[in-house]
């Protein structure tokens, strides 16, 4: 009788853990994708958290060549290409043209290659085929990359410029004048002109958020 007892325990402790597995192992699926998806949920917080903050602060921001640009945010850095080109999230829908200025609260950034309906490339200062009209001082050039540098270089005159001297854009083509760009780190003097090394403000492994400003028409 004791054994039979047994016997019947064991066949319902079977049978409890024959229809209860399922379940069971629901539950602990079910455990491990809410854990799963706090984690996705707590890494988009903070991800959203950073670029809001990001956004207040460019807001915030005092410089007074920012004031009549478009806020955008950059949406694509492409890794082979780092130094050369960026994707922003404004594009013709937003009035955004090709040749539209784009810069941060440090200086310029770069200039509109293509502008599609909902997003533009930027060419950046450092891609090798900027040519960019200066002004440094009283003299003017053009801004180039040469042999991985950023240079002025045709130089309108001959007057000695000193270095730290400010670089702004001229006011001659459709980019607006007197955007920062940098600070002359070096002068290369030769016969016929002299060449001047630039060093930029704008920090371009750190492009979150910038504005564009409307090319102009010089009359």
């Amino acid at each position: 009788m004791k054994k039979k007892g047994i016997i019947i325990f064991l066949f319902f402790l079977f049978l409890f853990f024959f229809l209860g597995k399922d379940w069971v192992y629901s539950l602990w699926i079910q455990k491990d994708f809410n854990l799963a998806k706090s984690i996705v949920l707590e890494s988009d917080y903070q991800n959203l958290k950073q670029e809001y903050e990001a956004l207040l602060e460019y807001h915030e921001l005092e410089s007074p060549f920012l004031q009549e640009g478009i806020t955008s945010k950059v949406i694509l850095h492409d890794p082979y290409y780092f130094f050369e080109e960026i994707t922003i999230l404004k594009g013709s829908e937003e009035g955004i043209t090709k040749g539209d200025a784009v810069l941060n609260e440090e200086g310029l950034v770069g200039i509109v290659s293509k502008a599609s309906k909902s997003s533009s490339a930027v060419k950046l200062l450092t891609h090798p085929e900027t040519s960019i009209s200066v002004r440094v001082e009283n003299s003017y050039g053009i801004l180039k990359m040469s042999e991985g540098r950023l240079i002025v270089s045709d130089m309108t005159n001959q007057t000695p410029i000193l270095t730290d001297s400010i670089v702004y854009t001229s006011s001659f083509t459709s980019i607006p004048g007197d955007i920062p760009i940098g600070t002359v780190k070096e002068v290369l003097n030769s016969t016929l002109e002299q060449t001047l090394v630039i060093d930029p403000f704008v920090d371009f492994s750190k492009l979150n958020y910038v504005s564009i400003r409307k090319s102009v028409t010089n009359e």
